[in-house]
């Protein structure tokens, strides 16, 4: 072998193993640091990231469904005051979600999707009446169950990650350069989706990604603004001036795609992205209780 040919293939191989390192050091880094953080149980959930299950009526029930790298905890005042309006409330934990880095990185839009349409139908199967609320990525599969589902009596979007401008969708696509080094980043503007100190100091979101999990985020973004002009259900859309993940123009241009003839856009101020648990959750739960109570008949 001419030593040129040689020299190359041993800088070759020098520089994947470097890569292998860098990858390596920083994936242990990241899952120490959240292995620090958070508390898993016997059955790798984080403590307090648990599905949510109340029961208060035999015949209507809601399905509260989280964002993305969430969990329960980020919409459990809404289920409790939903409980506490005489609704029966299911809000699952998504698969991957709640559970150890390394699982949460294997997360699929897929799956993410089957294991929100599950629910909907365990609860169809009980109750006569089931309407559906979601949140940020939560309110997008929302969105595509509604379409699929003609006789929906009620919808609730919250804060909704809907469709992607070319900008954001960029940015998630540069993500692959640095992940070939490190395979977990911290997302940026995690710090402002909540305003509420407590809440925040209190949420239970990684605030990590990969660029695979945003990839998988885009597709759920993109299909589900893809499945707005099948929705029918009365739909009500909350969201805060002060969003940092959805700009008001995109909001907008979402809200005037759905398909319902009811549907009313509601804006809220003081507070980011998190709206169930930001300063403005007691006017989301407010708002919420009296649409569903005035379409879904509770």
């Amino acid at each position: 072998m001419p030593w040129s040919i040689g020299k190359s293939a041993l800088v070759t191989a020098g520089g994947a193993a470097l890569i292998a390192a860098c990858r390596a050091m920083s994936r242990r880094s990241f899952e120490a640091a959240h292995a620090r953080r958070f508390q898993l149980s016997a059955q790798g959930i984080v403590s307090g990231a648990e599905s949510i299950a109340l029961d208060a009526s035999r015949s209507h029930a809601v399905l509260l469904l989280h964002g993305f790298n969430d969990t329960p905890q980020s919409v459990a005042p809404l289920a409790t005051a939903l409980e506490r309006a005489g609704w029966t409330v299911r809000v699952p934990l998504l698969p991957g979600h709640g559970r150890a880095l390394a699982v949460m990185s294997r997360g699929r839009a897929v799956e993410w999707l089957a294991g929100a349409r599950a629910q909907y139908s365990a609860l169809r199967a009980t109750h006569a009446t089931v309407a559906i609320c979601g949140q940020s990525m939560g309110a997008a599969l929302a969105v595509q169950i509604a379409s699929e589902t003609p006789d929906l009596p009620a919808l609730v979007l919250l804060s909704p990650f809907i469709g992607m401008s070319p900008m954001l969708s960029l940015k998630f696509a540069l993500t692959w350069i640095p992940q070939l080094f490190f395979p977990y980043r911290n997302s940026t503007g995690s710090d402002r989706s909540i305003h509420d100190p407590q809440a925040k100091a209190q949420a239970l979101g990684t605030g990590v990604v990969t660029a695979r999990l945003l990839h998988e985020l885009r597709t759920v973004a993109r299909d589900a603004q893809s499945a707005l002009p099948a929705v029918r259900a009365p739909t009500l859309y909350l969201q805060s001036r002060e969003d940092n993940r959805v700009r008001a123009p995109d909001a907008e241009r979402n809200f005037e795609a759905l398909g319902a003839h009811q549907r009313e856009q509601r804006w809220l101020t003081g507070c980011g992205h998190i709206i169930a648990v930001d300063y403005c959750k007691a006017e989301v739960a407010r708002q919420t209780v009296e649409w569903l109570g005035r379409w879904a008949g509770n």
